[in-house]
């Protein structure tokens, strides 16, 4: 790639109350090998010292935009409404970029602007050295249909043989044009854990292929406190979470040109939709009556089997007289 010709990358960072980990995100974005960046934080109404630690870097490229909080999908829409780049590099605040990561992936994707770049991506916790403790995510899921999305996505989701994954937001490098084809961020189903994969699912669709390179990073924090924003459980997330997951069913289906892969989309949503109804069983029945519903439009070749809900005894108990009497007398035990 010609010096003249790096085009301009937009990194849209969405915070809310994320002081503990603000810094080290931004400093992330500010050290890319890769130069030619404007970095859009928008700042969702944040109570915290946000909004001091952003206004404490004093560089040019970084665009502050303040709104009121409306929610991660709204701060990332607003983001990229304001976004100049030609490509699109999403970061949550409280993650990390490996310094050379959108430069290899805008190396990668110089003469192929019809795909979009993935990278691995590395887990960690708070408390360790994330270059030196992380774990890697598994690669299953780039061995095949790397130039086929649809197909791609299903293999991710699930459809072909009910092993489920995902990919972390951050990872994705993104030529302008194709988010742009894919549409807006989905405010109607914020809050819920699957924003990103309903966008992304758009989003790969109206790409031709994925490019994996996984020898460069995207450091994800998991975090231990169960009141973070991703282990959060009430019923207007999972409610829109049923949502995110059926629209993601149309999504697919839309594209769909073979009744294998129907019926493989089938299976992935049952699985989707599987899973959260044993998590929230006893939770919030009415969605759980919900799910019922969309999963008695499908027509599955394949169905999960639910062995694996804790320990030795209760995946027993669950594998031989079924999860709904397990899920009662974890119910039970733990009251």
């Amino acid at each position: 790639m010609l010096k003249t010709e790096y085009p301009l990358v937009s990194i849209i960072i969405p915070v809310y109350n994320s002081e503990k980990y603000l810094t080290e995100c931004i400093e992330s974005a500010l050290g890319q090998t890769y130069t030619n960046t404007e970095i859009i934080i928008i700042n969702d109404g944040s109570t915290d010292r946000s909004l001091d630690i952003i206004n404490g870097f004093d560089n040019s490229k970084i665009v502050l935009i303040n709104q009121d909080n409306r929610g991660a999908s709204a701060a990332k829409q607003n983001g990229l409404d304001k976004a100049s780049g030609a490509f699109i590099q999403y970061l949550d605040a409280d993650d990390i970029l490996a310094n050379n990561k959108i430069e290899q992936q805008m190396i990668s994707l110089y003469n192929q602007p019809d795909k979009i770049a993935v990278c691995k991506t590395a887990h960690f916790f708070d408390d360790w050295n994330y270059i030196k403790e992380n774990i890697p995510d598994d690669d299953r899921f780039f061995e095949e249909y790397l130039n086929e999305p649809l197909n791609f996505l299903i293999k991710l989701y699930g459809g072909f043989d009910l092993v489920g994954g995902m990919i972390q937001p951050n990872a994705f490098l993104t030529p302008k044009n194709i988010v742009e084809k894919a549409g807006p961020w989905n405010t109607d189903i914020s809050p819920c854990m699957d924003e990103d994969g309903e966008y992304f699912t758009r989003v790969i669709l109206e790409s031709k292929g994925i490019i994996y390179q996984p020898q460069i990073l995207n450091y994800y924090r998991k975090s231990r406190n169960k009141n973070s924003l991703s282990g959060i459980k009430n019923e207007i997330r999972c409610s829109n979470l049923i949502e995110s997951i059926w629209l993601k069913h149309l999504h697919l289906l839309a594209r769909a040109n073979s009744d294998h892969q129907i019926t493989s989309i089938h299976n992935a949503t049952y699985l989707f939709l599987d899973q959260v109804k044993v998590q929230n069983y006893l939770a919030f029945k009415n969605l759980v009556s919900k799910i019922s519903y969309y999963q008695n439009m499908l027509s599955p070749s394949l169905k999960p089997v639910h062995d694996k809900l804790g320990g030795t005894m209760i995946n027993f108990i669950s594998k031989t007289a079924g999860w709904k009497f397990a899920r009662i007398l974890q119910h039970m035990r733990r009251s």
